[in-house]
């Protein structure tokens, strides 16, 4: 460079208001010059470092060169202007004085640190401004020095503000995390997107016994049952390939050495751009919950067992029943062979209009009344036995039904007419029937028996002249068979009973007929098994009885 070039740099500098950096060749330009001594090509010198000073200024950065003191030398105009300042008011001050407080000795430190090493240095901080009309708070500086005869450092300061802003709410966001975290009373974990545990709050802690770190990576299932590890491996690693949520339960050592049952819940975590970021958990103490979930589990098979044992119970005195009854309906089949030819020999005979309890002949005579006795005692067993074996049928399911369409009107007239052929204590019987009576689909069977078994009840403890009457309603949905005797009454305390099996009203049998005590309990069960129900209903010195059976067999 010529004397005269040098001459022109200053001069450019000057027009400019920057303040010369004192150098040994900035002090080789003379006081003066004359218009005639600038030749073209300085001009062209002077162009060129104006238009690298109007770069330098409107520069989108904050560039200062400094001093070793940090006095400001120079500073481009854009920087300027961002700090909210006029590039003059800052020339000759210390640069310290547009940054807080708490930075002067960070600032001081990055500046004499360059000169103490020799060669080319970049040192850099970040810094907070005191600059109240800037826009930016935070910036981060980096320094080098400038190798001129006289060295000077250039400082370029990068707004990172925003940067500073969300670090602060992601640490505040942390913080506010951590805080919740640590109050919760269930265990929180988390882990990172390597599936390594990286956090556990304060009551995992205190729940183990242990500091969070020993808990990092895998070291949580050091307290985790020996027979539990490998299934909570499995569910942890199974979940974890898919990214999707888990629930497991397994024992957990608690700080005093007893398991507890834990159930450990983990939710999959994603960025903002979908990116897989790990699993936050929660781990609740189901101890007391598990305990009573056993309890209820033996309960549930004690009762399973008791049931069993019941069934099997039941199934043996059918079974005996059963076998019992057929055992003894040979000899009493026979029994009453015998008994009819009996008669036949001592010309005793029964009169089967009448009944079967009455002679025709020698009624005074004591063979007559022993033959009476004989033959109804015969009878009665059978009966009892018969009834057995239809109940026995009945409680396992194995009497067959069997359906037929039958026209009620007719029916019902024809059944208690051959009734009371049989029974001489019938004679007071009726029928009142409803006139719009349709089809009914049943076992015809079944339902003669359960009809024969409520009159035959109501014959035997109805008084002598009292009438019975019979009649059927359409209910819509279903017929009503209604049996109503009037002259008697059943106690309120008796009726929840009276459909037990050998269950017999205590002094309700006035002539002293005796019975079964299965007659009603079969009838009940008839009644369920054609679909329908039975109710009783005994007040005002009358007593009914319903059987409601729907129209179509299901």
């Amino acid at each position: 460079m010529t004397l005269n070039q040098t001459s022109n740099w200053n001069r450019c500098q000057e027009q400019d208001n920057i303040l010369p950096i004192s150098s040994p060749r900035l002090e080789l330009v003379p006081d003066k010059a004359s218009a005639s001594e600038i030749s073209q090509t300085e001009l062209h010198g002077c162009d060129s470092a104006l238009s690298y000073r109007k770069l330098y200024d409107e520069s989108p950065s904050i560039n200062f060169t400094l001093n070793e003191s940090g006095i400001v030398l120079s500073l481009n105009r854009f920087g300027a202007n961002l700090l909210g300042y006029n590039k003059d008011e800052l020339l000759h001050k210390p640069i310290f004085e547009l940054f807080a407080s708490s930075e002067h000795e960070n600032l001081a430190s990055l500046i004499s640190s360059l000169f103490k090493v020799s060669g080319a240095k970049l040192n850099s901080c970040e810094c907070r401004l005191n600059c109240p009309n800037s826009k930016i708070v935070w910036v981060k500086a980096t320094a080098r020095i400038l190798p001129l005869s006289a060295p000077v450092v250039l400082m370029v300061c990068e707004d990172i503000t925003r940067q500073k802003h969300l670090e602060d709410a992601y640490c505040e966001s942390e913080q506010r995390f951590k805080t919740i975290a640590n109050t919760a009373p269930v265990m929180l974990w988390m882990a990172s997107s390597n599936g390594m545990y990286n956090f556990f709050n304060e009551f995992w802690s205190e729940f183990t016994g242990r500091s969070p770190e020993q808990g990092y990576g895998i070291g949580w299932l050091e307290n985790v049952h020996v027979d539990d590890k490998i299934e909570c491996l499995q569910t942890y690693y199974s979940a974890f390939n898919s990214k999707t949520k888990f629930s497991m339960e397994y024992r957990l050592q608690r700080a005093d050495g007893e398991y507890r049952w834990v159930s450990d819940t983990g939710i999959p975590r994603f960025t903002n751009t979908g990116e897989f970021a790990g699993y936050i958990g929660c781990c609740v103490d189901i101890n007391e919950h598990k305990s009573i979930e056993f309890l209820l589990l033996q309960s549930e098979k004690e009762k399973q067992l008791q049931i069993s044992e019941k069934e099997k119970l039941n199934r043996l005195k059918d079974e005996f029943l059963s076998t019992v009854s057929h055992e003894l309906r040979t000899p009493l089949t026979n029994m009453k062979m015998a008994i009819q030819m009996l008669g036949i020999a001592l010309n005793i005979g029964i009169d089967s209009s009448q009944g079967s309890q009455n002679t025709i002949q020698h009624k005074e005579s004591k063979a007559a009344r022993y033959f009476q006795i004989l033959n109804n005692e015969c009878e009665r067993e059978i009966n009892l036995i018969n009834n057995f074996l239809d109940l026995q049928k009945l409680d396992i399911n194995s009497k067959p039904l069997v359906l037929e369409t039958i026209y009620i009107q007719e029916w019902l007239v024809k059944v208690v007419e051959l009734f009371k052929a049989r029974n001489r204590k019938a004679s007071n019987l009726y029928v009142d029937n409803a006139s719009d009576l349709p089809q009914l689909v049943s076992d015809p069977f079944s339902l003669e028996r359960i009809l024969i078994e409520l009159l035959t009840n109501a014959c035997k403890f109805s008084p002598q002249g009292k009438e019975i009457i019979v009649s059927a309603r359409n209910k819509s949905t279903y017929v009503e068979f209604l049996v109503t005797n009037t002259g008697v009454e059943i106690p309120a305390s008796e009726l929840p009973y009276i459909f037990d099996k050998f269950y017999r009203i205590p002094s309700n049998d006035p002539w002293k007929q005796g019975g079964t005590g299965l007659g009603l309990a079969l009838v009940q069960k008839l009644t369920k098994c054609l679909g329908g129900t039975i109710e009783v209903e005994s007040k005002s010195n009358r007593t009914r009885f319903s059987v409601q059976l729907p129209w179509q067999r299901m």
